[in-house]
């Protein structure tokens, strides 16, 4: 992964939040925008594509965020353990964001969003990973 943020892959079971965060991934730049209704298929797709950003739901059927981004972290075969996550949620409370970032989320956020809300969480993830790139 460079210092360009490419691929994303929206991990989401309902199609109208997929379409506001793809809008939000537009207008930051990144236009190769793979989607997922549930972990599982977020995994095969990170996979066989890569991914520069995973913005993912915490609940979802066969697996939920929580266990997705628990096993991005932990490196499993043929995905980078550091690629940024966002989990997002509608269970918000201290719990929930404490548990996301336990679990190694880079963000959280707490859902309904807006687009501006998901536009500048996504530029944050890519601000901070342009200066982790810088330093390394």
């Amino acid at each position: 992964m460079g210092t360009e943020t490419n691929r994303a892959v929206i991990v989401e079971d309902s199609s109208q939040m997929r379409e506001l965060i793809k809008m939000a991934l537009r207008s930051s730049g990144i236009t190769d925008i793979t989607e997922a209704e549930n972990g599982a298929d977020a995994i095969d797709l990170i996979k066989s594509r890569g991914a520069d950003i995973v913005i993912m739901d915490w609940m979802m059927d066969v697996m939920d965020g929580m266990e997705c981004t628990r096993q991005i972290r932990a490196g499993i075969e043929g995905v980078d353990p550091k690629t940024p996550i966002i989990l997002l949620t509608g269970m918000v409370s201290e719990e929930s964001e404490a548990a996301a970032y336990a679990a190694g989320a880079d963000l959280f956020m707490g859902k309904p969003f807006s687009l501006k809300q998901m536009f500048n969480g996504v530029m944050k993830i890519l601000r901070d990973q342009q200066c982790e790139a810088v330093t390394a």
